[in-house]
């Protein structure tokens, strides 16, 4: 449950000792605030405002095993369907984002040719950069949700 989260000594520690439903809570809150961190610096490094859109987050608790997955990224999330295109050129979505993130060789239809899109590395560098403050955050809001819980407990 709290293996990703070592390195910090005192965290690891107030996460074992509290352990149960209270260190879950605490991981959970510090894992989306690490996202949304990485969400914002992603959006940040990335020029084009369509693209800017499809970055998104997506938190999960496994209820079955007692953890929680996390992924940020360019087409994450819901994809609804009633906004599905109805035919010509839509510009960047979450269905075709991979296209302006991973860039295309020269495609051609039948008749003529589509063109190239060049890769855009931008997200890659918002993601490098805003690891280690994503880290902080997470590690941050953690502390605060056990303070919170064990002020909570002191009160009883």
């Amino acid at each position: 449950m709290t293996d990703f989260l070592t390195g910090d000594k005192k965290l690891d520690r107030a996460l074992k000792e509290i352990g149960g439903k209270i260190a879950e809570k605490a991981v959970a809150s510090g894992v989306r605030a690490g996202l949304g961190e990485m969400r914002k610096a992603m959006r940040a490094a990335t020029p084009n405002s369509s693209a800017k859109k499809t970055i998104a987050a997506r938190f999960k608790r496994k209820k079955k095993f007692g953890r929680v997955e996390a992924k940020v990224g360019a087409g994450v999330g819901k994809h609804n369907q009633s906004h599905a295109p109805t035919g010509g050129g839509v510009g960047i979505s979450k269905r075709n984002a991979h296209w302006y993130f991973m860039g295309t060789t020269n495609r051609q239809t039948r008749r003529r040719s589509t063109g190239v899109m060049p890769k855009e590395d931008g997200v890659r560098i918002g993601a490098a950069v805003s690891g280690a403050s994503a880290m902080l955050k997470l590690q941050n809001k953690t502390r605060q949700v056990i303070e919170k819980e064990a002020a909570k407990v002191g009160r009883k």
